[in-house]
């Protein structure tokens, strides 16, 4: 028997026995195993400059210690300083929108929840992961851009498919609005507001 017929045995033997080649598939058509179980499947997406998702290029920011910052390679205001409409930049330090309030945390939880597995989600809940989400904002509170910033040293995150990213983006920015109250109306004279949202895997536990 030549080795390229004891090959196809193999393959037909393991089949009759009840052996699938098909992959696990996650939440969105791709294997997720390696969120799971990253010591078997150990695939950093983000040790480089950028990273594809399926419509959606990543540019990956590595000049922050023990981070990844993860954003959209069209977007135009995150990570640039806030400036105002007139074009000059502010004389003293602007707290960042950091007082916002989101509107409401239902569609936040809603995106997670419609791009991981469960499965996915309890594990990374079980190792205290946290995915902390940038939202450069217009002056009603609506969300122009949207970005991730990741632990570097977090396997379970860095093997996060970049496929999911793109389909948190897309939602949050559909869903997503903050409220910009009386007394910070003066963020409205700038171009964009810049805020962040750090989101725990473990709120998504009673969720399941």
């Amino acid at each position: 028997m030549t080795c390229k017929m004891k090959s196809r045995f193999v393959a037909l033997s393991l089949c009759l026995m009840g052996f699938s080649f098909v992959p696990v598939l996650g939440q969105i058509g791709i294997p997720s195993h390696s969120i799971v179980n990253p010591d078997s499947v150990s695939h950093n997406f983000y040790e480089r400059e950028t990273v594809k998702g399926n419509t959606i290029t990543y540019k990956i920011d590595h000049s922050y210690p023990m981070l990844y910052r993860i954003g959209n390679a069209s977007n135009t205001r995150l990570g640039e300083l806030m400036s105002l409409k007139d074009g000059s930049t502010p004389t003293e330090p602007v707290d960042r929108g950091g007082g916002l309030d989101v509107v409401f945390l239902k569609p936040v939880y809603q995106a997670f929840l419609e791009t991981f597995t469960p499965e996915e989600m309890r594990v990374l809940a079980q190792n205290n992961d946290v995915i902390r989400i940038r939202y450069a904002l217009n002056e009603n509170g609506v969300v122009l851009e949207v970005g991730f910033t990741i632990e570097s040293d977090r396997p379970h995150l860095y093997n996060i498919p970049p496929q999911y990213l793109e389909k948190l983006e897309t939602k949050l920015k559909s869903t997503v609005s903050y409220i910009i109250p009386p007394h910070m109306a003066y963020l409205r004279e700038y171009k964009f507001i810049t805020v962040s949202q750090v989101f725990p895997f473990k709120s998504l536990l009673d969720k399941l």
